[in-house]
């Protein structure tokens, strides 16, 4: 499978899905150069956006990740499932993985932590994504503690000061 991200963005602006992506790929979002293989976003727990999101996830043939099934699970993909959801859900779909953050780590709220400091930013082809704020990225990142997250921590520490320093 090709991880095709704009896809991924598309179908989720299509849906009128609120959320703010996390992750590796809310640093490249940010100028970071790092490789990243998957999207991570935090979506608004209101149900009228779940159900959104699920019938994205159901255009994208979303289907839960799990090292047994290469092709992944089958899953109720209701918005009443994904509110169930505490933490976080692994899944992988036609254009690539999708990861639900429902809580980055660091952020007990989710969304609403990080969505009055993400900005919204043109993703190509016109496609507006609110990105979690690179120092958010950051702190979930420190607080994730993964070895991954640690190795990437100085990177985009230094990405943060040059982005300050207005370089």
């Amino acid at each position: 499978m090709t991880f095709d991200f704009d896809r991924i963005v598309r179908t989720l602006a299509d849906h009128d899905v609120d959320y703010v992506l996390v992750g590796g790929m809310a640093a490249v979002a940010h100028g970071s150069t790092l490789p990243t293989e998957d999207v991570d976003i935090t979506p608004s727990r209101e149900p009228d956006n779940l159900d959104r999101l699920a019938a994205a996830l159901d255009e994208l043939g979303a289907r839960i990740r799990t090292a047994g099934e290469p092709g992944g699970v089958d899953f109720p993909c209701t918005g009443a499932f994904l509110l169930a959801v505490p933490m976080m859900l692994n899944l992988t779909t036609e254009a690539g993985d999708v990861d639900l953050t429902i809580r980055a780590s660091g952020f007990d709220e989710g969304f609403d932590d990080l969505s009055p400091r993400a900005p919204a930013i043109d993703v190509g082809g016109g496609v507006i994504v609110r990105v979690a704020a690179l120092d958010d990225v950051i702190a979930s990142k420190r607080a994730a503690g993964r070895t991954k997250d640690q190795a990437a921590l100085p990177y985009l520490e230094a990405l943060a000061d040059e982005i300050a320093r207005g370089h």
